[in-house]
């Protein structure tokens, strides 16, 4: 039977003190198999970075945005992204928790070395079904926090759920944030990142990545990148919100190098898991 993992810490393991004195840095998540030809082994990995060929986000531009820091040796530094879905919960990926640890959540900045609250997290709750192993299917997992969140609208705000099912059409565009590297390999911001891709052709997405690495595009998933040029999230973007219309339509999670062509970035369909999400955001 699979298993529902969920993590609760205790109060005093979960009041760690942050320490701010130590530049915050992104924790690499590299979960692929090398498959496919070639001298050199190709590898498709989660993403815990940047927003390639993204610009600085406005403050207060995207309130529902998140940093899930994790306690690195007595400092909080930026692992995964996170969206608010109400007061007290939030929504991320469920490969951010593979590591273990003691996590908690910066809100309300889209800095992650000035400005924002540190909210202390109670529960963690992994899709029973979520399978590394297995094209990362049904990556999703929800946060629950100690304190709720100030929903003020301007420095911290829901991001609205699509219906179960809905679809987000081939060619639409969307956006993605995060505080993941710039470039494969590369350098992470200290400023909220987002850009502007498209949705692709299911298909063509599905038959990119079987053709390349023997890994299967499911229809839980949605596939998302630049046109013209590479762009789409990175490493430490990972669990941070793809919408299109302010509507949550995925939620970051796996690609080959950062969605480098041919290949897009691949996300969790949201719209796949609302009623899995409401049993617990509404109870």
């Amino acid at each position: 039977m699979p298993r529902v993992r969920n993590h609760t810490w205790s109060k005093e393991q979960m009041n760690r003190p942050p320490s701010s004195d130590v530049p915050n840095k992104d924790i690499a998540c590299a979960r692929g198999v090398p498959r496919g030809g070639g001298a050199v082994p190709r590898t498709v990995s989660t993403e815990r970075g940047r927003i390639i060929n993204g610009v600085d986000a406005a403050p207060g531009e995207f309130p529902f945005q998140l940093s899930v820091q994790l306690d690195f040796l007595g400092t909080y530094i930026h692992a995964c992204g996170a969206s608010i879905l109400n007061e007290f919960w939030a929504v991320t990926a469920a490969h951010c928790f593979e590591m273990g640890g003691y996590y908690a959540i910066l809100a309300g900045t889209t800095s992650l070395v000035q400005g924002g609250s540190m909210i202390n997290i109670s529960e963690t709750i992994i899709h029973p079904q979520y399978d590394s192993s297995n094209s990362w299917i049904n990556d999703i997992a929800l946060i629950k926090v100690a304190t709720p969140f100030v929903l003020d609208g301007t420095t911290m705000g829901t991001i609205r759920l699509p219906a179960q099912g809905q679809e987000t059409p081939e060619g639409s565009s969307v956006t993605v944030i995060g505080w993941g590297t710039t470039s494969f390999g590369g350098s992470s911001p200290a400023e909220l990142q987002k850009v502007d891709i498209v949705v692709w052709n299911q298909e063509l997405c599905s038959s990119l990545y079987w053709d390349g690495f023997e890994y299967p595009v499911y229809p839980t998933m949605i596939c998302a990148g630049g046109v013209e040029q590479q762009a789409g999230s990175c490493n430490a973007d990972s669990g941070g919100p793809l919408f299109h219309e302010g509507v949550l339509v995925g939620i970051v999670s796996w690609s080959y190098n950062c969605g480098e062509p041919p290949y897009p970035d691949v996300f969790t369909r949201v719209s796949s898991y609302v009623d899995w999400i409401n049993q617990y955001i509404t109870a």
